[in-house]
């Protein structure tokens, strides 16, 4: 158990949301941390949260991908953008993993920009770019560095908030003020996906899978968002190969 962050989060929640702990709630198991309990809600996602690693739900689908196919990031070179923190804390003392983001950050080791990555043609065994491309304005640009800096034969996992509803990716008309654009799409985004994220994948090379999961693992490590303001329904991850 990590008491440090054990106890961060169960104050947070408690200030934050204090009724929630007069519900009786079902164990969930991390796929990350491997805790086993309570999980804690996160604004209006109940059990969102592990108390132990701080994950959400779409890092704990990433967990159980890496686990189900036992992939190892130890001796692999690895892009992880905008890193999250369960991931960053296991790896960060790993010699070819670089947390990069436009900043340096608590949860970043290296400045990266995205449509401009300083690394060689396929350097990466994988690349991990998750609710980063809906803050880019040529994620065109960056999409094709992600396919430039990966291995032949490796593998990249991007997620971004997807509304399943929209046929096509929303882009905003130039004339459109950013508050404007944040109001329709979310803080700091740029554009609205819908369905054909995966064909803007694949229209660089990639081969593109979704991460699946099956009802009962969706319940045991509470995979799935279930609130109004995901009309998704849950966050896809899409496993790209080069």
């Amino acid at each position: 158990m990590d008491i440090g962050v054990y106890v961060q989060e169960y104050l947070r929640a408690a200030i934050r949301q204090p009724k929630q702990f007069l519900e009786t709630r079902p164990k969930r198991l991390c796929t990350i941390c491997g805790h086993e309990g309570r999980f804690l809600d996160v604004g209006p996602r109940p059990e969102a949260r592990c108390p132990n690693c701080s994950s959400k739900e779409r890092d704990r689908i990433m967990g159980l991908y890496l686990r189900n196919n036992g992939v190892d990031m130890k001796d692999k070179n690895l892009l992880h953008f905008s890193a999250e923190r369960p991931f960053f804390r296991q790896w960060k003392h790993y010699p070819g993993y670089v947390a990069g983001d436009i900043k340096i950050s608590k949860v970043a080791n290296a400045v990266v920009d995205i449509t401009d990555i300083k690394f060689g043609d396929g350097h990466f065994d994988h690349v991990i770019c998750h609710h980063v491309l809906e803050h880019v304005p040529n994620d065109a640009q960056g999409i094709r560095e992600c396919f430039r800096v990966l291995k032949p034969g490796g593998t990249a996992f991007f997620s971004v908030p997807l509304d399943q509803s929209r046929a096509e990716t929303w882009e905003p008309p130039p004339e459109m003020s950013a508050e404007e654009v944040e109001s329709i799409c979310g803080w700091d985004h740029v554009r609205l996906y819908g369905r054909d994220f995966p064909d803007k994948l694949a229209a660089v090379g990639f081969k593109v899978d979704e991460i699946s999961f099956s009802p009962k693992e969706g319940e045991d490590h509470r995979l799935t968002e279930t609130h109004a303001l995901a009309p998704q329904g849950l966050d896809r991850i899409f496993v790209c190969t080069r």
